[in-house]
């Protein structure tokens, strides 16, 4: 056997830490195998309760309920936050999952205003009214700021990835548009009115859904915002374009 080939042979019953090649005595083995192993620790619950997105959701009716009073933009603040505490309070179980890509948030918005836009040629007046009852705004930055970066997220992360997630495509989209209710019930004295927009948010949280289920969080989020974008940002936009050049 030549010397390089002794070199490199190990014995077979010597013990090596794998990592920095020091030997392990029979003591230090032993206490090892003695040491009880400890469970990782969990992690903190503060929000258990949040897993049932039914508590979270009755808890948003009832703070709509007792704010009734309240001015219509100031009640869509104070529901807001709400879902934004729920959000963290699930947030706490690790369940709550992103899955961020530029590819993700590119398809929800494609498919967003792929959607959108035959909307908006047909009845732009129709969600021009819906956007100032929906949000109790005028003013276009407030209502740019409100429709395409503060409601899509809250939503978003709330009926698909907390009720969606816990409960299913369908009760995330049928709680979103008894949601939307909730929002105009202090707006609008029309019953007819508040029941077609249920309907129609209720179509469009499957809609979100389904692209929540097939792309992930981002997505539904990028779609959520590309359509209010279209649909409630841009007929006032237009209108204010119309004003300038009249």
């Amino acid at each position: 056997m030549s010397p390089d080939a002794r070199r490199t042979r190990q014995p077979k019953n010597r013990d090596y830490e794998a990592a920095d090649s020091v030997p392990v005595t029979p003591a230090a083995r032993q206490e090892t195998k003695s040491k009880p192993r400890r469970s990782a620790p969990s992690r903190p619950l503060v929000g258990e309760w949040a897993l049932n997105p039914h508590l979270g959701f009755l808890l948003l009716v009832g703070v709509g309920v007792a704010s009734a009073r309240l001015s219509h933009p100031v009640r869509l603040s104070l529901l807001w936050i709400v879902l934004l505490l729920v959000i963290l309070l699930y947030a706490e179980s690790g369940r709550l999952k992103s899955d961020y890509s530029l590819l993700s948030v590119g398809r929800g918005a494609l498919f967003g205003m792929i959607v959108a836009l035959p909307l908006y040629l047909f009845a732009k007046e129709f969600f021009h009214a819906t956007a100032s009852w929906l949000y109790g705004v005028e003013d276009l930055q407030v209502l740019l700021e409100r429709a395409v970066f503060i409601v899509p997220l809250l939503e978003e992360a709330y009926f698909r990835g907390v009720v969606q997630r816990e409960r299913g495509l369908v009760e995330g989209a049928v709680l979103f548009g008894l949601t939307q209710a909730l929002y105009l019930v202090s707006a609008v004295d029309y019953f007819a009115v508040i029941a077609a927009v249920v309907v129609g948010m209720i179509l469009a949280g499957l809609l979100y859904g389904y692209l929540y289920k097939r792309y992930g969080l981002t997505a539904s989020i990028a779609g959520h915002a590309t359509i209010n974008l279209v649909l409630l940002v841009l007929p006032a936009l237009a209108a204010k374009l119309a004003q300038w050049l009249a």
